[in-house]
């Protein structure tokens, strides 16, 4: 592996790690400013490293050159999937500039995550994003990874939004207890 491969394939993981990390974060940290700073935090650094893949590419595999690099994609897409198609490298572009822009939001009005629709379409497409670069395009083994945590983070939410339950059934009939 050339240094240029290396470069271009850790940003990729740096950047789904913090993808990874912000979601992780939003289903299992509670919804306080610390947490949600540091989430902040994590996305702003997601966001640059991924302009620095995408830099990367631009750089190691396509000279600078957009044609080359949808040429490149439509051919992995024909490949892996049979569909003859580059559109999965404007995909890749609305997801750099939609990053950026949801990091600033974020970082003008720290209460932009509750903005619901828009975290929802966000969260969609990344995901759906996610999903092709590591189960479709990318190693076996990253399949396994990614499995492994969408199994980790449902099984800890469940418990953990059972546990909150719990605990606000308990609060709440201790009050009507108190107040009878």
């Amino acid at each position: 592996m050339t240094p240029g491969e290396a470069i271009v394939r850790w940003t990729a993981r740096i950047a789904a790690a913090a993808y990874l990390a912000r979601v992780s974060v939003d289903v299992l940290a509670p919804r306080n400013r610390i947490a949600q700073r540091w989430n902040r935090i994590i996305w702003t650094v997601g966001c640059m490293i991924f302009l620095a893949h995408v830099a990367a590419a631009f750089h190691f595999y396509h000279g600078w050159s957009h044609a080359t690099a949808f040429e490149h994609v439509r051919k992995q897409t024909l490949l892996l999937t049979g569909f003859d198609s580059g559109f999965g490298l404007y995909l890749n572009e609305l997801m750099a500039v939609w990053w950026v822009a949801d990091a600033v939001l974020w970082w003008r009005n720290s209460a932009w995550p509750e903005n619901r629709g828009a975290y929802w379409s966000l969260h969609v497409f990344f995901a759906f994003m996610m999903f092709n670069a590591t189960v479709v395009f990318g190693p076996q083994r990253w399949s396994w990874v990614l499995f492994g945590w969408v199994v980790m983070l449902a099984i800890t939410r469940w418990v953990l939004h059972g546990a909150r339950n719990r605990e606000a059934l308990s609060d709440h009939v201790g009050k009507r207890l108190r107040d009878d």
